[in-house]
């Protein structure tokens, strides 16, 4: 059994705009992620490649989870240079939380288990690159990101979509939001993906928009972008369950904690550069709402549902399943917002209406076990949702609505639809908040 984990080597080649992440194990193992940057060859300023320099180290141990977490060692060793403090504890929590799920579900409590090295000659350079202003909107195929991109085009702010990799949903909402777009791409070390196959190490979620988090930095600020903008709602922040104190949510790297913690860690060495959720503010119902009065036209091609999003393409389905968490909770909170017949069309069925899906809602609305671990909003939300169908003439029959509408107390809709003021949006393009209020 491996007792440390090595973070080995990273080398970044302009020519090609391939980044190689290396990282192993003290026994036999031994992996390289990818990430690749298109476009190149790059001309790189030295003040440019001081930045990314740095960028590229702190990225090699955000991508190092998803190896770090098959064997889970008592012992790190970076290799190519150490952390500050205030960038262990960064890396420590990073860890602990984006690995909170996968602990839980392989019974395992990894508090006071994460160590990260500091080194005394650790120390980071701050560097001004006067990024122009413009921004990348990084889209994810589903409701939020559509969003973010059609309220981004009411300004006058010069935008990018970007993803990394390419789905189907991806690439046509791309495509549908008529803005440039640039696609990257990351490979996972296909012996990680044969070794999670085996089932002979530990394997299960990691905090992969935390992971992309590093990846966009880097794009930034080689593509000379000033913003990430995110589509991360405000619902991301509340937790599934508590493992003794510790806060267990699926959406750690989706929440404001991260997303305040990770802004501070770019300001050390990139500080003209901004990582913020636009939708932050608000609650996943309000976005529903935005949705289905902003982005008619992505009604086809939109998805939330995982299953389109595999990593192996041939098990991707080609929109929704319909009876996953996820897709019960998009289906709940758009009902109140998009007609019955136009929904059930775009979603291929209708699980309000389905017996076999009552287990699932009576989870979503905290009328049994735990909030599920899946991006979905607060129990509130589900709860208001399901309420406004029941009193609704086109949903109050249906099955899941009748049986479980009664058992719920009372939701204010003004505490859902307020937007908050615990954002990270830059002063120069607030005025889209007021949008959020039309």
């Amino acid at each position: 059994m491996c007792k440390a984990f090595y973070y080995k080597t990273v080398k970044f080649l302009p020519e090609t705009g391939v980044l190689s992440l290396t990282y192993g194990t003290d026994d036999r193992y031994e992996w390289t992620e990818t990430v690749t940057f298109p476009g190149g060859p790059f001309a790189l300023s030295a003040k440019k490649k001081q930045a990314l320099n740095q960028i590229f180290a702190l990225l090699h141990i955000a991508a190092g989870i998803s190896y770090y977490k098959a064997f889970l060692p008592e012992k790190i060793i970076i290799e190519t240079g150490g952390l500050t403090e205030s960038e262990a504890l960064f890396f420590n929590r990073f860890y602990l939380n984006g690995l909170g799920e996968f602990a839980v579900r392989n019974h395992l409590n990894l508090q006071g288990k994460i160590h990260f090295p500091t080194a005394s000659t650790a120390a980071r350079i701050s560097v001004n690159l006067n990024l122009p202003y413009n921004a990348f909107i990084p889209i994810g195929g589903g409701k939020d990101s559509c969003v973010t991109t059609e309220l981004i085009k009411q300004t006058d702010l010069p935008a990018m979509t970007v993803a990394v990799g390419e789905p189907r949903p991806i690439r046509e909402c791309m495509k549908q939001s008529g803005l440039p777009s640039l696609v990257l791409k990351r490979q996972i070390d296909p012996l990680l993906l044969s070794l999670n196959k085996s089932e002979n190490v530990y394997n299960g979620h990691v905090p992969i928009t935390g992971i992309l988090a590093f990846i966009l930095w880097a794009a930034a600020i080689l593509y000379d972008k000033r913003y990430v903008i995110m589509s991360c709602e405000r619902s991301a922040n509340i937790g599934n369950l508590h493992q003794g104190d510790l806060d267990i949510n699926h959406q750690y790297s989706k929440s404001f904690d991260f997303e305040r913690d990770f802004y501070q860690l770019t300001q050390t060495i990139t500080p003209d550069f901004r990582y913020f959720s636009l939708l932050r503010p608000l609650s996943e119902v309000h976005i529903a709402k935005l949705f289905a009065e902003r982005c008619a036209d992505y009604f086809p091609i939109f998805t939330s549902c995982n299953k389109a999003f595999k990593l192996d393409e041939t098990q991707r389905l080609n929109r929704w399943c319909s009876v996953c968490d996820k897709c019960r909770f998009v289906f709940l909170i758009l009902a109140p917002f998009i007609k019955r017949d136009t929904l059930i069309r775009i979603m291929g069925r209708n699980p309000l209406n389905e017996a076999e899906q009552i287990t699932g809602y009576q989870e979503l609305l905290g009328l049994s076990g735990h909030k599920p671990f899946e991006c979905v909003g607060e129990i509130d939300e589900s709860r208001w949702a399901l309420i406004y169908l029941s009193q609704h003439p086109d949903w109050q029959q249906d099955l899941v609505v009748r049986q479980l509408a009664p058992a719920l107390p009372a939701v204010r809709a003004d505490s859902l639809f307020k937007p908050s003021s615990n954002h990270l949006i830059p002063q120069e393009i607030s005025d889209v908040l007021v949008e959020f209020n039309r």
